[in-house]
């Protein structure tokens, strides 16, 4: 993952100040510096390049993206523990204003709305499929960024980091990153493979700079911003007259819904998914009555009494 990097003596001083002047646990301790590193990798910008506008920026970034509200009051209480840090130990007046910000964000994250949970169907990613093809200029490349996104169930952060030498079209497999810098492969139909050679084609047209390893990229040839791709998904969304909306996360969650509909372990789901516990798995399935009925009656099958 490419961003921001902090020094480690900066991540050692903010381990020795939560442990000095807080009472958080050994474990928040640690969460707490995973997640400010990941909030520098995410921005690109060093401390005294932050602004305000960044920090709602990215807290709109966790509100639209879904996360649940847990989450979200978890990286916000993280990175106001390192501006606090900051201003009252290293005396940095710019981190004041930083933590400001952070105390005129939207709503509490405990009362965040979370959006209810469903599962698109064949028909409605179909549909989304249609509609990024449309989009004049792009469409090649938003319809296998988007067929990426479902038939690998991948984050938005794995397609955005995800570089051509990791994409290995013969075989129909990815290598990305997903959290925790954690390499895993990813699996992708056939269809999805055409999407992608189409998509490949075209990117060889474009005016790519050298540098830039990214199998997606923008239409200036640079790296793509994560937000962009969420904005890329919603608009998608919009044009395929999805009610509910659409999110990139929404196809991780129906991916994974599908598998275990489809009859796929639990385990083998959630090696799929990069979960190390396959608990977590089972929070993105969601299985209507009629898949209910439909395993039900397979699994009695033949074992009626008379």
């Amino acid at each position: 993952m490419e961003g921001f990097v902090l020094s480690d003596s900066q991540i050692e001083g903010f381990r020795r100040y939560m442990a000095s002047a807080t009472d958080l646990s050994e474990g928040s301790r640690t969460r707490y510096a995973y997640e400010v590193e990941q909030f520098f990798k995410l921005t690109g910008k060093a401390m005294d390049q932050l602004s305000p506008r960044d920090i709602l920026e990215w807290n709109l970034m966790l509100v639209e993206g879904g996360a649940a509200p847990g989450t979200i009051g978890q990286k916000r209480a993280a990175l106001r523990r390192w501006f606090q840090w900051f201003e009252e130990f290293e005396e940095n007046e710019h981190a004041g204003r930083l933590l400001r910000a952070m105390n005129h964000l939207k709503m509490p994250p405990a009362l965040a709305p979370r959006r209810a949970p469903y599962s698109l169907t064949e028909d409605q990613v179909q549909r989304v499929l249609d509609a990024a093809a449309e989009r004049s200029g792009v469409g090649t490349r938003d319809r296998a960024m988007i067929h990426f996104l479902w038939a690998t169930g991948a984050r938005r952060a794995e397609l955005r980091n995800l570089i051509l030498a990791n994409l290995v079209m013969e075989e129909r497999l990815a290598s990305v990153v997903g959290k925790g810098d954690k390499p895993r492969t990813v699996v992708f139909d056939a269809a999805c493979q055409q999407d992608l050679a189409r998509w490949l084609e075209v990117r060889e047209t474009w005016e790519v700079a050298p540098e830039v390893l990214e199998v997606f990229v923008s239409a200036f040839g640079a790296r793509l911003n994560v937000n962009t791709v969420s904005t890329i998904v919603r608009e998608c969304g919009e044009r395929a007259g999805l009610q509910n909306g659409l999110w990139t996360h929404i196809f991780r969650h129906s991916r994974l819904t599908d598998l275990l509909n489809g009859g796929l372990s639990l385990q083998d789901t959630a090696v799929f998914a990069g979960h190390s516990d396959p608990a977590t798995t089972l929070g993105y399935f969601h299985q209507g009555a009629g898949e209910l009925k439909s395993r039900y009656d397979q699994a009695r099958q033949g074992k009626e009494l008379p």
